[in-house]
């Protein structure tokens, strides 16, 4: 019976290590695509600075949520072996995961906010 649900847990972390996966490839094809959309309106003379940093804050937004869901396929992965050199292993993970979370989230509430001020200077 353990071996099944150990087996299961397994399954199930690689699931969403993959659904993690899959969220940063969406986020980085969606930016690189409109990177390249705007990169060839630039050469036509179009301004993109305002279009980059939307398109900054939507990959980070994605690279947020799958770090988030990394790290529950790294609590299931403890799960599954308990050693306490897995434990240590598991919350430097976490350690790091968030450190990387909260830096990055600063930094799109910094753009946000730059887009907003900036916003209200226009009178929009």
């Amino acid at each position: 019976m353990e071996d099944l649900l150990a087996e299961t847990f397994e399954h199930l972390a690689l699931v969403v290590d993959i659904f993690g996966v899959a969220i940063i490839l969406i986020g980085s094809l969606k930016f690189a695509l409109g990177w390249i959309i705007l990169e060839v309106g630039r050469i036509r003379g179009l301004a993109c600075a305002n279009r980059i940093r939307e398109l900054r804050l939507e990959l980070g937004s994605y690279i947020l949520a799958a770090l988030e869901i990394m790290i529950v396929s790294d609590i299931l992965h403890t799960m599954i072996h308990h050693g306490l050199e897995d434990l240590y292993e598991l919350g430097l993970l976490v350690i790091i995961r968030t450190a990387i979370g909260f830096f990055l989230g600063q930094e799109l509430k910094d753009i946000e906010g730059a887009e907003e001020a900036k916003a209200k200077k226009l009178g929009f």
